[in-house]
């Protein structure tokens, strides 16, 4: 029990306020204050979203151009347990990604077409040393979406399992030819030193 000073005395609190803080402790718990990365549901039908198998919902920012897609997660401090990116690419490829510059561990989950998990990869760590590794998939893939890591294993994702995505428009094109679709990371790396 915390004792407080009070007139020089040392007292326990009167009940009154310890019945008073610890109904406002549960009530920050209930909140959500404890977690602030947890984020808000997702709730708008209009809100891009993805969807997982088991329920769980992501609010989705959208990445279509090759800015974007260079861009991802870097630099972010958090990525809250309903955030994910969703990267639009204008056709299947072997998209390949890395984390440099990304301050938290994300997991990486390629879809097809169709949204079909085709391949994914958890807890990639960030990359705090050059040569950055790359993560690609083992089949060709439409969209990645990227998630906080540890996502996809609470989801219990797997491959051929499907995400559903709503308030975004899939047929939107992304000019061919972006820094984060390519295979070669020293591509990337000269167009961060460009801009």
């Amino acid at each position: 029990m915390v004792h407080w000073r009070f007139r020089g005395l040392h007292r326990t609190p009167p009940a009154f306020w310890r019945a008073g803080m610890i109904a406002g402790l549960a009530m920050a718990a209930a909140c959500g204050l404890d977690s602030p990365s947890a984020g808000p549901e997702p709730s708008s039908s209009t809100e891009p979203v993805a969807t997982f198998p088991d329920g769980h919902a992501v609010r989705l920012e959208i990445a279509r151009t090759p800015e974007e897609h260079a861009r991802g997660y870097m630099f972010r401090q958090k990525v809250g347990r309903r955030e994910g990116m969703l990267f639009l690419f204008d056709q299947e490829d072997f998209h390949s990604f890395w984390m440099k510059n990304c301050l938290v561990s994300l997991d990486l989950i390629w879809l097809s077409g169709d949204l079909q998990v085709v391949y994914f990869e958890s807890d990639v760590p960030p990359c705090r040393h050059d040569p950055c590794p790359g993560y690609a998939p083992m089949r060709k893939a439409r969209y990645v979406l990227e998630v906080r890591g540890g996502t996809a294993g609470k989801a219990g994702l797997r491959v051929g399992d499907f995400i559903q995505v709503k308030g975004v428009d899939l047929g939107t094109l992304v000019p061919s030819g972006g820094p984060a679709s390519v295979q070669n990371p020293n591509r990337l790396r000269r167009w961060f030193k460009e801009s």
